[in-house]
């Protein structure tokens, strides 16, 4: 998307033919209604009135996406010190405005400028202000003419590298007060299945099933924590059984009065006493548990919601269970998928997607977040391992075998989490292991040729999934691996 002019973009609307003024906005990156042209017009032609100074209708983004996201803003401009965010609204309710402009300011508030926020109602002419105590006032347009001849430009000349959409995910094991304290917003599609599933649990008068479902970094674990968040703020009870380990964001939760239990212990749990029983990682279910927690919710008219997804198995039993199929079985379940990665890098899920597949190509831009360290020893692949820094990186190690030693655990450091023991949670940096037992096979998938367990090729993606900005791979004595990675990121 490019800067444009806001009088030139009004003017281009009113005088030029058809096709012409597609290519104009083609050339911008615009897609605009007349509708939103013509309350642009409204702000445009008032702003006017009040200045000869035209260099204040410079340098704006219209209608500006954050990528991943799908945050829309109406107007954007950025000067050295302050960004100026105006939404125009043919008519709209006070309430609605403010709530707008402080879900923007949020948004905006991690590219480290001051933050102005107005909303302007065509209909009525009337300007309204975000004031830095989070009230709304109106003001005077001229109060805006003056911030736009004042604030100065930045010179940033591509929006997009001022936002990572991966800080607007807030994870409620990894950022628990965040997500305590509302500091957080959901993405669109989220808010848009939460509200239908908190439509069916509150008209429900019958067992009712819900599966949520989609891919690593699409927010799942986000929505059905912040639903279960709004039930206890109603004073619905609800039980979340998680299908893993519990964690320390979790343990924070349960101190704090949220009741989630292990799947191993929902036994001692009386699910009528819950209005909703929310089962995460559901993928990992036994099809005996899944049958009795299914026989469970329909003698007592329950609400019932499975989040997972079906690619995170992390054994054969798992796999073979397909216990996916079993739960779209479930006579009248309603299905929901979440789509919109928001958590994931582009350039590590893209990454991903070809260290998976050998045969698979697609267009990489690297900007750096992936590195790549080789090593021929395993004694120094240890040693460099260990003087990673903490806070930048966390080391993930695959699950071992209660039965017998595996290779991976000569180069695994036991302190280090395992793949079960990361389900559900993102960290900014993780680091992780190949060793030569990686390779792929003649249609190009990555294989795992080694005596293992647990599946070594469904770990690594578990645990590679868990990075939310930074990826380090090290690759152990494994030429093969580390020229497929090279020749990915050149």
């Amino acid at each position: 998307m490019k800067k444009i002019n806001m009088l030139s973009l009004v003017q281009a609307y009113s005088s030029l033919k058809e096709d012409s003024y597609a290519s104009f906005l083609q050339h911008y990156g615009l897609e605009i209604k007349d509708e939103e042209i013509e309350d642009i017009a409204c702000l445009a032609n008032i702003l006017n009135d009040l200045t000869n100074d035209t260099s204040i209708f410079d340098k704006f983004y219209v209608g500006y996406k954050i990528p991943q996201i799908g945050k829309e803003f109406d107007l954007l401009r950025f000067g050295n010190e302050c960004a100026i965010n105006i939404e125009i609204k043919r008519n709209s309710t006070e309430e609605k405005i403010k709530k707008q402009l402080v879900r923007n300011k949020y948004y905006l508030s991690y590219i480290g400028k001051r933050i102005y926020g107005f909303t302007f109602v065509s209909d009525t002419g009337q300007l309204y202000f975000l004031n830095s105590e989070g009230h709304l006032d109106k003001v005077d347009v001229s109060y805006l003419e003056e911030l736009l001849s004042k604030q100065g430009n930045d010179g940033a000349e591509n929006i997009d590298d001022l936002f990572n959409p991966s800080d607007y995910l807030v994870s409620p094991f990894n950022s628990t007060k965040k997500f305590i304290d509302n500091q957080y917003f959901l993405t669109l599609q989220q808010e848009e299945v939460k509200n239908k599933i908190m439509q069916s649990i509150n008209s429900a008068n019958t067992a009712n099933f819900i599966s949520v479902t989609g891919s690593a970094g699409t927010g799942k674990t986000l929505l059905i924590y912040d639903l279960a968040k709004d039930l206890r703020e109603g004073n619905q009870k609800s039980l979340i059984i998680h299908c893993g380990y519990l964690n320390g964001g979790q343990e924070k939760l349960i101190e704090n009065g949220w009741e989630i239990t292990s799947i191993r212990s929902y036994a001692k749990y009386e699910l009528s006493n819950y209005v909703v029983i929310i089962i995460d990682e559901a993928q990992r279910l036994y099809p005996h548990q899944l049958e009795k927690i299914v026989e469970k919710i329909k003698s007592i008219n329950g609400n019932c919601i499975f989040s997972y997804d079906q690619q995170q198995t992390l054994s054969k039993h798992e796999a073979a269970s397909d216990i996916d199929a079993k739960i779209s079985n479930i006579n009248s379940i309603i299905a929901y998928q979440l789509s919109e990665k928001v958590r994931t890098n582009k350039e590590i899920a893209t990454f991903i997607k070809m260290l998976f597949n050998k045969k698979r190509n697609l267009s990489l831009s690297s900007k750096g977040n992936i590195e790549l360290n080789y090593f021929n020893s395993i004694e120094d692949a240890k040693g460099y391992l260990e003087s990673l820094n903490g806070d930048e990186w966390e080391v993930l190690r695959f699950t071992p075998s209660q039965y017998a030693n595996e290779h991976h655990e000569k180069y695994s450091d036991p302190s280090s989490k395992n793949s079960h023991e990361v389900i559900g949670q993102e960290f900014d940096g993780v680091a992780v292991m190949l060793d030569k037992y990686f390779s792929y096979e003649s249609g190009g998938e990555l294989i795992y040729t080694g005596s293992v367990y647990y599946q070594p090729t469904k770990m690594l993606f578990q645990n590679i999934t868990r990075a939310r900005k930074k990826l380090n791979l090290v690759i152990i004595d494994n030429e093969e691996l580390l020229s497929r990675c090279l020749s990915i990121l050149s």
